[in-house]
């Protein structure tokens, strides 16, 4: 089945974790959702960190996949869509 989107949501850090971002697909009826974590990277800004967590989604369960960018920010999360090879 072929989603629609995927989300990027950043998880600030916690006593046990550090600052992370969450991806997960857009969830269909009583599917659960799928969904990577991706560690922050310090190198990079905001913007190139949810790029570069959504293309870790995609690589993880769409290969050969790239993520489009730009992405659509809404109420603290990011929205991309990807293309194939």
């Amino acid at each position: 089945m072929t989603r629609a989107s995927i989300r990027t949501r950043y998880a600030g850090p916690t006593n046990t974790r550090g600052s992370r971002i969450i991806v997960t697909e857009d969830s269909w009826g009583d599917q659960r959702p799928r969904r990577v974590i991706v560690s922050w990277d310090h190198a990079l800004n905001a913007t190139q960190n949810h790029v570069a967590a959504a293309q870790a989604w995609l690589d993880t369960h769409n290969a050969g996949a790239r993520v489009e960018t730009p992405g659509l920010e809404f109420a603290h999360d990011c929205y991309f869509t990807w293309e194939m090879e």
